[in-house]
């Protein structure tokens, strides 16, 4: 019995050691739950500009649709759409026989008008002449006189004719009214065309008109005059400087909004109809405290309030914050937080107050940075 004892206690002690060495009860109990991993910054205090940020479409200063404005066949298009054209430059070339012909009648027709004046005031003067001398009795003065004032109507007639006639003439050929861009040509050389049948759109871009609707809420922020930057979701990176042109005065009952107007030099990256937003600047906030928004959890039902899980002593605690101005990359808390407090970025849905948290950044980022 002794022999056996003795046998069985070196296998206890090996099997004790094998256990401990693949990490059995022993060293379970010794490791220290891990927290759950967050990236923090750091809430400070900076001034912080107060921008209004304003969503909208660029338009054209002006757009306008070029139609025919006699009915005629379409000989020639001179310029096609994209291409830039100066004020009064000719764009189409319609068939202008038919004008032509009607304006050289209407020439010949005032000549004749002018002859048959010019005739009737000779036999006036002739008249006045021979009435002094008794030659002629005054009915047959009075005659002539009705006869220039009838010479002196048919040449004004004639004169408005041939007028009419040249103006019909210089609508053969569509002019630009501005200097711009065609945007739309709707006809080929060959088409017969009506009177108003469009034939272009020509926009005016050199400087385009960014429009927003704005709540009445902001109507005494936004001025005249204000210096403005636009941003296009479609061209990433670009930033035009602009300033507020037009504010509508009148509130509009149903949607209680109003419509501001931004101006913005035109470029060749720009073109109408984009989706821009338009910063403005409405005021600067001295020594805010603010808080990168991506460390706020907003549920929408109100703009001033969110959360936020303030880290101290390596757990995370849930506080409610209120809210003052936004920016692009911070936001203004008026209540909840102080300078120098570490907040979780991006909050996991799993976190929740009184957790062991583990930073992963290592030192609290600042907000704003």
């Amino acid at each position: 019995m002794i022999e056996r004892a003795t046998t069985v206690a070196p296998l206890l002690a090996a099997g004790a050691l094998f256990l401990a060495a693949c990490g059995g009860p022993a060293q379970t109990a010794a490791e220290k739950p891990r927290g759950v991993p967050v990236r923090t910054t750091t809430v400070i205090q900076r001034d912080l500009p107060s921008d209004l940020v304003l969503n909208g479409t660029l338009r054209p200063r002006a757009q306008v649709q070029l139609v025919a404005e006699v009915p005629a066949r379409l000989m020639r298009v001179l310029r096609d759409e994209g291409a830039r054209v100066s004020q009064g430059e000719t764009l189409a070339v319609l068939d202008d026989t038919d004008y032509r012909l009607a304006h050289d009648r209407a020439k010949a027709v005032l000549a004749v008008a002018d002859a048959n004046k010019a005739h009737a005031v000779a036999e006036r003067d002739r008249a006045e002449s021979l009435v002094k001398t008794g030659g002629i009795t005054d009915k047959d003065r009075l005659s002539a006189e009705v006869s220039l004032q009838v010479a002196e109507a048919s040449t004004a007639q004639a004169r408005a004719e041939a007028a009419i006639a040249a103006v019909q003439l210089a609508r053969a050929k569509v002019v630009a009214p501005f200097s711009g861009r065609v945007a739309k040509r709707f006809a080929d050389p060959g088409a017969m065309l009506a009177s108003g049948v469009p034939l272009f759109t020509l926009v005016d871009d050199a400087v385009l008109e960014f429009r927003a609707t704005v709540p009445s809420a902001d109507w005494s922020k936004v001025q005249v005059g204000a210096a403005v930057d636009v941003t296009v979701d479609a061209l990433p990176g670009l930033s035009i400087q602009g300033k507020v042109a037009r504010v509508t005065p009148l509130v509009e009952e149903r949607t209680r909004s109003f419509e501001a107007v931004v101006e913005v030099p035109g470029r060749k990256e720009l073109v109408g109809g984009l989706f821009a937003r338009a910063s403005v600047r409405v005021g600067m906030v001295k020594d805010a405290l603010v808080v990168a928004p991506a460390a706020l959890v907003r549920d929408g039902a109100d703009p001033t309030l969110a959360e936020a899980f303030l880290v101290a002593a390596g757990k995370a605690e849930k506080k409610t914050v209120t809210l003052g101005i936004e920016g692009p990359d911070a936001i203004q808390v008026t209540k909840g937080l102080v300078a120098g407090d570490v907040v979780v970025i991006n909050p996991p849905t799993a976190l929740v107050s009184g957790a062991a948290v583990e930073v992963q950044n290592g030192v609290p980022g600042n907000a704003g940075t």
